[in-house]
């Protein structure tokens, strides 16, 4: 049985929540636009989470924590004004991943992440989506008020980190975690 929680509301309820993700920013490029995260996008997210590479990011989770962590990324826009975007591609709509500008428990600074689903990897999407996220972040906290927390074992995410400028902080490396400030220094 699917989780009540997971599913899409209906009538006045989706409507409402139609009203409540309109604000948040949409930023397009030239392939891929940047949108507010809806429930229908939750699989893609949950396969990310639980899948054999989630282990650059702390998983596999359960189906339960990958929900939790969809929910606080989506939360972010009304506690910090930043948060998750859902990946989709301009020519059919077709989800692709995830960008994030967002806190948890333990960072010391708002993250710029990106999680693509394993089909759309290797094909430039993370980088064009998160050039959109970096420059909409720049705006909003301004050049070295932002990091990227990657495993250092994670060679795709450090190559993303490295097209888009940023900077590894060699002080700042936590475990297997190498901390890419965006945009100059603090």
């Amino acid at each position: 049985m699917t989780p009540r929680c997971t599913q899409a509301p209906t009538g006045r309820a989706a409507q409402a929540a139609a009203r409540h993700r309109a604000p948040l920013p949409r930023l397009e490029t030239e392939r891929c636009v940047l949108r507010a995260p809806e429930l229908t996008d939750l699989p893609l997210w949950t396969q990310v989470f639980t899948g054999p590479d989630s282990t650059h990011i702390g998983g596999p989770y359960t189906p339960e924590k990958a929900w939790e962590e969809f929910s606080y990324y989506t939360a972010c826009w009304l506690l910090h004004g930043h948060g998750l975007w859902s990946v989709t591609r301009k020519t059919d709509d077709a989800l692709l991943g995830f960008v994030h500008l967002g806190l948890e428990w333990d960072d010391l600074e708002p993250e710029l992440g990106w999680l693509f689903g394993p089909d759309h990897r290797g094909q430039g999407y993370a980088t064009e989506a998160a050039a959109a996220a970096r420059d909409h972040a720049l705006a909003l906290l301004g050049a070295g008020r932002f990091v990227s927390y990657i495993d250092q074992d994670n060679a795709p995410s450090l190559a993303v980190a490295q097209r888009l400028g940023a900077h590894p902080e060699p002080d700042l490396i936590e475990g297997d975690t190498v901390v890419y400030r965006h945009g100059g220094t603090a």
